[in-house]
């Protein structure tokens, strides 16, 4: 009986001691913070664009025949109605004048497609010619964007050949309808190339700019806890080493920051250790 009796008074203990332990570490959540602050921030989208020419012609032969002479190279500026290449037509016992082709537009060469020696015909390519004057953006949008895009919306983009430079633009054109495959519709952009630094055939890097917020009180996206549909932040009581929950209203966002409505600016929030956090639990900042 005695033994049963002192396992039972140290079974007790134990768990006792267990219990005390869990109380004194379990409900002490180890924090980081960062306060309030101002912020301009962007509602974006980011996409994958390409970059065409203002106008591109892929140049065909009037005639058919034996290519005898490229006039022009790649990367050589040619008028409209300049001859491109001359074509010999063969027909036995016929002997004709070497037929021009001409280009159709001014513009840079981009291609030449065929060799002297090569036979054509009407459906051969001969040449690529490009206007860069200006270049078209292109990107398609998923359709749940369609409300939020209007004519005349911001737009900037990179490329990686000019990794640290920014081009800026507007939309221009909004396509009518959505792609039943993909599920997005079409937008362009117009831009000035007067510096000839894009080519076309480029991938952009494409930001449509939604909403803007100069100055906007902002906290990390990490600071967030959503309940139900609300939001709500945990401020860092000092005083008492306790987390004080606080429902906030949100505005714009990004990937990292996110505006609040009724936050008072250099308020001390926790980012980091919020998991199983409650109002009133007690914390230890360690960004100390």
């Amino acid at each position: 009986m005695k033994r049963i009796m002192i396992s039972i008074i140290f079974l007790s203990m134990s768990v006792s001691c267990v219990k005390k332990t869990q109380e004194a570490n379990g409900n002490v959540f180890y924090v980081q913070t960062q306060k309030v602050m101002r912020k301009d921030l962007k509602e974006e989208i980011v996409l994958a664009g390409n970059i065409k020419g203002k106008d591109e012609a892929v140049i065909y032969p009037r005639v058919g025949g034996k290519l005898i002479k490229n006039l022009v190279k790649e990367g050589d500026f040619v008028k409209k109605d300049e001859t491109i290449s001359l074509i010999k037509k063969d027909e036995v016992g016929v002997v004709y004048e070497p037929a021009p082709v001409p280009s159709t537009l001014d513009g840079y060469v981009g291609r030449v497609y065929q060799d002297v020696g090569a036979d054509v015909n009407q459906m051969t390519p001969i040449a690529l010619v490009v206007d860069q004057s200006a270049v078209r953006v292109q990107a398609d949008v998923p359709e749940k964007y369609l409300s939020d895009l209007k004519i005349g919306q911001d737009i900037y983009f990179k490329v990686d050949a000019y990794k640290d430079k920014i081009f800026r633009s507007k939309i221009n054109k909004i396509s009518p309808v959505v792609d039943k495959m993909t599920r997005t519709f079409a937008i362009e952009s117009m831009v000035d190339n007067k510096d000839n630094l894009l080519k076309s055939g480029m991938t952009a890097e494409v930001h449509i700019i939604l909403k803007e917020a100069q100055r906007a009180l902002s906290v990390p996206i990490s600071a967030l806890v959503e309940k139900n549909g609300r939001y709500y932040v945990y401020i860092a009581d000092r005083v008492n080493n306790t987390a004080i929950e606080k429902e906030i209203k949100i505005g714009l966002k990004n990937t990292d920051y996110v505006e609040v409505k009724n936050l008072a600016e250099g308020s001390e929030i926790i980012t980091v250790g919020l998991y199983g956090i409650k109002n009133d639990s007690k914390i230890k900042v360690l960004n100390d």
